[in-house]
């Protein structure tokens, strides 16, 4: 046989006889898989594969109780069937006794009177077999009613269940794209920085502005220009009225 046919026969012969000789690794699997199963949980797939495998059991419980109360209620209508049957007899047997003990014909009328015994053994046997089977279909019934019960429940709640959780995980992707919407990026901080420069720059400019004119040399350059200016204006007024313009 090639290796790679006998390597997965070996590899599960050697899991198996780990799992039997040593309870921690058996332990340790139920941990994997109950954080399997846990995982699963939080996606409405994996919810609704476990509502799934649930189902089926109960569905499996129920078609079991089902054939229970059908084999039940079947043995309970035989055997009335077959006690109606033993009562009519019965009467005939005890009205052939009747006749044949008035006809003097007593050795018949004995065969007549055995059969009777017999008759009512098989009237009281029944008798005991329909209370047990009476008891049978209740608790048959029963069994059934709460399987059917639990199974309309179940589907009830796989859809109600499945389906908010398929709204929520969309309504959820929904708030995180609006989240990073919101969010601030690289960008945003570089821009961040950008404004609060410009904010400096104009500071800077407008303190820069007042500290000039605040020097002593910018107000005696200010002075004299108004000097200029005014010597200016005193010249030009004095042609105008040479000239009378």
């Amino acid at each position: 046989m090639e290796l790679s046919k006998i390597l997965p026969v070996v590899v599960i012969v050697v899991v198996a006889l780990v799992l039997i000789l040593f309870p921690e690794a058996r332990a340790l699997l139920k941990g994997f898989t109950r954080l399997f199963i846990k995982d699963m949980a939080q996606t409405p797939d994996g919810a609704e594969a476990i509502y799934t495998e649930k189902i089926d059991q109960v569905q499996d419980s129920y078609s079991r109780a089902e054939n229970a109360l059908r084999i039940a209620s079947g043995k309970l209508s035989n055997a009335k069937r077959d006690m109606a049957a033993k009562k009519e007899r019965l009467k005939k047997v005890e009205t052939d006794c009747e006749n044949l003990v008035k006809s003097g014909k007593i050795k018949e009328a004995e065969i007549k009177s055995d059969e009777r015994e017999e008759i009512v053994a098989d009237i009281e046997r029944l008798n005991g077999l329909i209370q047990v089977y009476q008891k049978a279909e209740v608790t048959a019934q029963e069994a059934f009613d709460m399987c059917e019960k639990n199974l309309r429940k179940l589907k009830r709640e796989k859809n109600d269940v499945v389906e908010n959780m398929r709204v929520k995980t969309e309504m959820q992707k929904v708030y995180d794209d609006l989240d990073d919407l919101k969010a601030v990026t690289g960008v945003d901080k570089a821009l961040g920085y950008v404004r609060d420069k410009n904010k400096d720059l104009d500071a800077a400019v407008e303190g820069a502005r007042v500290v000039h004119n605040n020097k002593m040399s910018t107000k005696i350059q200010r002075a004299e220009a108004e000097a200029r200016k005014a010597n200016s204006n005193d010249y030009l007024e004095s042609l105008k009225k040479k000239y009378n313009k």
